[in-house]
């Protein structure tokens, strides 16, 4: 093995490690939005909000985290 193919192996092995901790960081905030998305539903349904308002609440959420760059139109569908 030369030096090289040791290098390239580093640097593959560091750049699978980062996507995995990318991944996992990831899913931990999608859990976290998904927790906070249902206690939005919840209140607002505990607070006397209709359900749809309250889902449409919980799902603006949602879509402004996951997708911070998007706008949900009236339709429901997502614009850049």
């Amino acid at each position: 093995m030369s030096d090289t193919d040791g290098f390239e192996e580093l640097v593959s092995s560091i750049e699978a490690e980062m996507d995995q901790a990318l991944i996992e960081r990831r899913g931990a905030a999608a859990l976290m939005f998904v927790r906070i998305a249902g206690a939005l539903y919840a209140e607002a349904i505990g607070a006397g909000v209709p359900h749809d308002l309250a889902k449409e609440m919980a799902t603006d959420y949602w879509v402004k985290e996951m997708h911070p760059g998007s706008v949900t139109s009236e339709d429901g569908s997502d614009v850049e």
